[in-house]
């Protein structure tokens, strides 16, 4: 044999000693990931908790179901404020078994973070770890722990789809905050559960997935519940700018059909009752149409400027809002039969009770709850008025005066 062929030959041997190795490290990986989801799930499912609320109208009695999480040893849970806002009685299942009664520390309907406190309990409890939600990116794999429908604690995973989303659609009781995206799949029952890194470390309170789609839910970024937290924790109560207002930024397509001023800005679509929009004049749209599916209230006036900054979209408004106190006095620019006109108000404290919601859904929904729609809107699809062939159209775009902290 020469020295060539010799040669030749040792290549080809380590070429298949190579190519064999592959198909056992690409095994290898699935088998590692499946390990790392186990230990995690193992890790945190320790630490949350099934919570059921009970509810009570007239003589109705009604219940709903979510997670919430332990951040102590001496007992505080966070969850959803929608899991138990208005619940007369809330209980805990803990992972050993224990059920326990929880007292409510304090609601942000705003964010949708709610601090509790477990009573009664017996033995140590056990706590998750807090990661950071400041340096996160796009593609890095995600765990929900929740208890779906009721029906024990469970894992779904998938990826981090989107960071500093703000949902196309919020109203009174939703979330008005920049959001993660996540894959893993959410349920009813799931809504104020942890979302896991894949360290194990909490980033995201699992809050509302979005109607008529697969595998698009939201968390509330764990940076900001950290703060809402010690908030509570210590007022029982978190004070913000309001205006009273809520409406959707006028598109393109809505202008052409519409024959709208050229300009951009809030359309009007809701004032409420008593607050400092209500008192300055404004006024809110009146007709209901359907634009290519989406609802509208025509009719209101166009918001353009606040405080004398340009509001053009959902993000200029939010960011306006978040340099708004309480007690200052602004000038809000407005179009109204086509003249711009300027009135001033007084920025008023956020009502901490509810707020009567408005008769529009939502396409955001919680996994604990949904809202019904509201038939019988005028529909203009491709120039043609007809009724809705199906009730209960989801609102697009709709925004609230409530901007992040």
């Amino acid at each position: 044999m020469t020295k060539n062929r010799f040669n030749r030959l040792a290549c080809c041997l380590l070429l298949l000693a190579v190519l064999a190795t592959v198909p056992a490290e690409a095994a290898a990986k699935p088998e590692r990931e499946e390990e790392l989801a186990v230990s995690i799930y193992k890790q945190t499912v320790r630490a949350t908790v099934f919570l059921t609320s009970s509810y009570v109208a007239g003589p109705a009695k009604n219940t709903s179901v979510g997670t919430g999480f332990i951040l102590d040893e001496s007992g505080t849970v966070v969850t959803n404020a929608h899991v138990i806002d208005g619940a007369h009685h809330v209980m805990a299942q803990l992972y050993d078994g224990q059920r326990i009664p929880v007292e409510v520390v304090g609601i942000d309907r705003y964010t949708d973070v709610a601090v509790l406190k477990l009573t009664g309990f017996t033995g140590k409890l056990p706590t998750v770890r807090l990661g950071s939600s400041d340096k996160l990116s796009i593609g890095q794999r995600t765990l929900v722990i929740g208890n779906p429908y009721g029906l024990g604690f469970g894992l779904s995973t998938g990826i981090l789809s989107g960071i500093d989303r703000v949902p196309p659609t919020v109203n009174f009781m939703e979330a008005r905050v920049p959001l993660l995206q996540t894959t893993a799949p959410m349920n009813p029952g799931d809504s104020g559960g942890p979302l896991v890194d894949s360290e194990g470390r909490v980033i995201g309170v699992t809050t509302a997935v979005l109607a008529g789609t697969q595998n698009i839910g939201f968390a509330v970024p764990i940076n900001l519940v950290k703060e809402i937290v010690t908030e509570l924790k210590t007022t029982g109560r978190i004070q913000r700018p309001w205006l009273g207002v809520a409406g959707k930024f006028i598109t393109q397509e809505i202008r052409e059909l519409f024959v709208l001023p050229f300009t951009d800005g809030m359309l009007v679509e809701m004032v409420a009752r008593d607050s400092p929009a209500s008192h300055a004049g404004l006024l809110a749209g009146d007709i209901d149409v359907v634009v290519s599916g989406q609802p509208w209230m025509m009719g209101g006036d166009i918001i353009v400027a606040i405080k004398g900054t340009p509001v053009q979209a959902v993000q200029d408004f939010l960011m306006v809002l978040k340099l708004l106190r309480i007690g200052e006095t602004v000038d809000v620019e407005f179009l109204r039969d086509r003249e711009r006109q300027k009135v001033s108000l007084t920025v008023s404290e956020r009502p901490h009770e509810p707020l009567a919601p408005s008769a529009r859904s939502s396409e955001l929904q919680h996994p604990v709850r949904q809202h019904p729609g509201r038939p019988g809107r005028l529909s203009f699809e491709a120039g043609r008025v007809e009724h809705p062939a199906l009730p209960g159209t989801r609102t697009k775009g709709w925004t609230t005066d409530d901007g992040p902290r």
